[in-house]
């Protein structure tokens, strides 16, 4: 595996940081009703949901896929998965029940349950659970949770894997990042004779598309989908304020 990148150290990678984030979140929405902040903004939702769709219908017409939200924060992407698909998928294509959402705030499970309660519509099945990918034991643990143990069919990652940068203190001998990329395997199912691998689907604000292809290729992924972004110009280099890529998880001999 090629060397792992982290970020300049910044309080935005620390769990204290989130659980204070995500506990004034639960007050305000007890208080007002407001949801919170959708992290990168409802454009990028939006891009993601249109990928996510048209892979789901393409590549698993006949069977619910197992999708998992890394870093949930408020639930919004599986909410707004489940809401698209009812107006573009065939009914049962995408099941609430095999959805996923994993933080390790546990006010930020609290949220996302309090809000798929009150929307219904199947949201109020979507799974929510505290889980640290940093933990190799609770990774083992969600593994097994999807298509028999095999590992999930989508994992999904908008803006976590920035915020794990972010953190350079070492755990049991290892930076976050390298734990997030080693989870970010094992979750994902591998190709069987009946079935594709599983697919990881990413956006970042802190990484470019030739970084993330540079950490997660060497780990036992190949590129599948850079989603087109928006992009601007300046001194003569060109960029993007996010970089949205789809990798399928491939075996190496």
């Amino acid at each position: 595996m090629a060397e792992v990148e982290s970020l300049p150290e910044s309080h935005l990678g620390t769990k204290e940081h989130w659980d204070q984030v995500y506990e004034r979140e639960v007050k305000v929405y007890e208080d007002i009703g407001d949801e919170g902040e959708i992290w990168f903004g409802e454009d990028s939702v939006e891009r993601m949901i249109r990928f996510l769709l048209e892979w789901i219908e393409e590549n698993h017409g006949d069977k619910a896929p197992y999708i998992l939200d890394l870093g949930t924060g408020n639930g919004h992407l599986l909410f707004s998965l489940l809401e698209a698909q009812e107006e573009e998928l065939p009914e049962g294509i995408v099941d609430p029940s095999k959805l996923c959402g994993i933080d390790y705030s546990t006010a930020s499970i609290a949220l996302s349950r309090s809000i798929g309660s009150k929307r219904l519509n199947g949201c109020e099945q979507v799974v929510f659970e505290v889980a640290d990918l940093r933990d190799a034991q609770q990774v083992d643990h969600l593994s097994s949770k999807a298509n028999d143990g095999l590992g999930w069919d989508i994992v999904c990652d908008k803006g976590t894997y920035d915020a794990i940068a972010l953190s350079s203190q070492p755990i049991d001998g290892k930076l976050p990042v390298e734990h997030y990329v080693g989870a970010v395997r094992a979750l994902t199912r591998p190709l069987t004779p009946d079935t594709p691998s599983g697919i990881f689907f990413i956006t970042s604000c802190n990484f470019t598309q030739e970084e993330l292809i540079a950490t997660f290729c060497p780990a036992g992924f190949s590129v599948v989908h850079v989603v087109p972004t928006p992009t601007f110009q300046f001194g003569g280099q060109k960029g993007s304020t996010v970089t949205s890529i789809a990798f399928q998880r491939v075996e190496t001999p």
